[in-house]
């Protein structure tokens, strides 16, 4: 299965880029330029659902909030309640860290 990376460096513009283009409002073939070069990296798995954004050179400042428990705090309220509010006040990204609990 090739990658976004070896895709870009082919050439071409997969559904990915497209999407992480419109995002920023840039053109696919400058995400796919941005990636061949290690300028940009586009989050997600292809596994899951998940909104496609560009991360890089010549893109806008993304905000990502960071969630989960610890062995010394395990509050699941508390994380979702801080997933809420990321939701809420516009982060463009969410990680799960939890190392406990």
């Amino acid at each position: 299965m090739k990658t976004q990376l070896d895709r870009a460096r082919e050439g071409e513009i997969t559904p990915e880029m497209e999407e992480a283009a419109v995002y920023d409002d840039v053109t696919p073939e400058f995400i796919r330029d941005g990636i061949a070069n290690g300028h940009i990296v586009i989050n997600g798995n292809p596994q899951r659902k998940c909104r496609v954004i560009g991360i890089g050179s010549g893109l806008r400042t993304k905000i990502n909030a960071s969630i989960g428990t610890s062995p010394d705090i395990i509050d699941f309220d508390m994380e979702v309640e801080k997933a809420k509010m990321a939701e809420k006040t516009g982060a463009d990204t969410l990680m799960e860290l939890s190392t406990g609990g």
